[in-house]
């Protein structure tokens, strides 16, 4: 259990796979502990070159990236690079691994029950204790501050991503200090996703939830680290060792520290000076360039549960005409556009992420380019669009399309403009702020939106999209209303098999692609340039995973 490679073994005490949790009266740590840590997570599969090495304790590592925090270390609300942070500043019941056949790793649960299909009790670890820290001063945790911070995210209204909290749950309470009790208003596959997610469970001491905190600069956690400055104006964020951590003695480093830089030039210019350990890459070629400049220079590839889609208000002229819609997807040429947007990265994609579980829960990309008509060579595909559009007497219609107004966002709507100007359609780019976009897209106010996709961790919140209720339950973005859709879409939040759920998934998905409310873009890799002396990286770990290594340690 000491073995320093092993972060998942000091993370979680036990992997145990989604069905054994639910079907277990009640899986204790110790019991599913021999029958799982042999094979505990990737890192038994792949240990890294640094297996025989002891963890070197101390040093800070150093991190430079030019996206922003949007709002700073409050876990429920924060958005941008602050979600590197905050993990490791507040602790989580449990997560979920849908890299990894839905595995639960306990965190501080100690163990989960399922006394019944809509039930789940949740019984804490006793040796788990908030930081010495006002106004908690190192209490231990209890069942009372889960609750609290689960309310605090229901009740939020600057939370936008709730539906489970404001649709599925009925109600959560503290049985005694120690156990949490929560009861959903029907069984539901995603109850343990949606109460391990890296925003909505992290625990909040309820002194805070109580008091209105602001915790965009301050707040105490029970994580591995305190927070030791949140300076917004010279974006600057740094965390230090929580010597009280119960999983001693991660972590290894004695601060690790972010620094948020206006553009890409400026952070490759203080990593050429090493004044930076680690810095993300805005894409491959500016990472190979930072290994190319820096001697012992390792680059990480991460692949990207975020994606760009092109979405459509089906009830807008002309795109209401299904013949429109299908001469936008003829028209686009997705091999082009990752060429240009992300070289050597882009994946084609359908409504689910590939990079989601390898690819578990998504089509086929043999079934998705057929869909679009890869196989049919550019020009013929701009013919056949430009037959579309006149049989539906649209040739030369003008479409508004909405855009966040940021360089890479307005690069690739010009991209796609110049492309549907070859088929006689013209884009009027609309750009706009980042608030204003996101609310006229979650009310369904444009005729054509370009969607930048969050990095979902389930393909539970890429099919709603889909559905008739929206990602909210108030109602589709894009006007769709599919039947057959949302049957099997509502069908899938039962099956707890997993294989079971994954057919019905990819039915579903089969029905989305014809429909055009979106047309599916691409999704990419992030990167990573690294010095070589930071140690235990885990560059495998996708998604929000990666943030709970707390083992990083520097060798010099």
């Amino acid at each position: 259990m000491d073995d320093p490679q092993g972060m998942w073994r000091k993370l979680a005490q036990t992997r145990v796979s989604r069905r054994r949790v639910l079907s277990a009266a009640g899986l204790t740590a110790a019991a599913a502990a021999g029958a799982t840590l042999a094979g505990c997570g990737r890192a038994a599969q792949t240990p890294s070159a640094t297996a025989t090495r002891v963890p070197r304790t101390g040093g800070t590592l150093r991190i430079g990236t030019a996206v922003p925090l949007t709002y700073g270390l409050d876990p429920q609300l924060e958005r941008g690079s602050g979600l590197a942070i905050f993990p490791r500043v507040y602790g989580y019941l449990h997560h979920v691994d849908m890299q990894d056949g839905d595995a639960v790793l306990l965190d501080h649960a100690a163990n989960v029950e399922q006394p019944d299909a809509a039930t789940l009790v949740f019984h804490l670890r006793p040796d788990v204790r908030f930081q010495d820290l006002a106004p908690v001063h190192g209490r231990a945790v209890a069942a009372q501050d889960v609750v609290a911070s689960v309310l605090r995210y229901r009740d939020n209204p600057l939370v936008v991503e709730k539906l489970w909290h404001a649709t599925v749950l009925d109600r959560i309470e503290a049985l005694d200090a120690g156990t949490v009790r929560v009861v959903t208003r029907r069984p539901y596959v995603y109850s343990l996703q949606n109460l391990g997610d890296i925003n909505a469970g992290a625990i909040l001491p309820r002194e805070l939830v109580d008091g209105h905190a602001d915790l965009q600069t301050s707040g105490a956690g029970s994580g591995p680290f305190t927070i030791d400055r949140a300076d917004a104006v010279a974006q600057t964020w740094r965390i230090a060792r929580n010597a009280a951590y119960y999983r001693h003695p991660l972590p290894y480093l004695d601060a690790m520290q972010w620094q948020v830089f206006a553009d890409d030039a400026s952070k490759l210019a203080a990593f050429a000076r090493t004044d930076l350990d680690q810095i993300d890459n805005r894409d491959k070629p500016e990472a190979q360039a930072a290994q190319a400049a820096n001697r012992g220079v390792v680059v990480d590839a991460e692949p990207s549960l975020a994606w760009l889609s092109l979405g459509l208000r089906l009830d807008a002229p002309p795109l209401a005409d299904a013949r429109v819609r299908q001469a936008l997807d003829l028209a686009l040429d997705r091999d082009a556009l990752i060429r240009s947007i992300a070289p050597s990265a882009g994946t084609v994609l359908g409504p689910v992420n590939p990079h989601l579980a390898a690819g578990y829960w998504s089509l086929p990309e043999a079934d998705v380019r057929a869909a679009f008509a890869a196989a049919t060579p550019a020009d013929q595909r701009r013919a056949d669009a430009r037959l579309l559009l006149a049989a539906a007497v649209a040739g030369g219609a003008s479409i508004a399309l909405q855009t966040v107004n940021t360089p890479r966002m307005i690069d690739l709507a010009a991209a796609i403009r110049e492309q549907l100007l070859r088929v006689g359609l013209d884009l009027r780019i609309e750009e706009l702020d980042a608030l204003t976009w996101f609310v006229n897209f979650r009310k369904g106010a444009f005729q054509a939106t370009l969607i930048s996709h969050p990095p979902y961790e389930s393909p539970d919140l890429p099919t709603r999209l889909y559905h008739s209720g929206g990602i909210d339950g108030s109602g589709n973005m894009f006007a769709l209303r599919d039947p057959a859709i949302d049957a099997l879409v509502e069908r899938s939040w039962g099956e707890a098999d997993r294989a079971t759920r994954r057919e019905t998934l990819l039915a579903a998905q089969r029905l989305m692609l014809p429909s055009r409310a979106m047309l599916q873009l691409f999704t990419s890799a992030g990167y990573t340039s690294t010095r070589d002396y930071v140690r235990d990286r885990r560059p495998d770990l996708i998604g929000s995973l990666a943030q709970y290594n707390y083992a990083q340690w520097l060798s010099a």
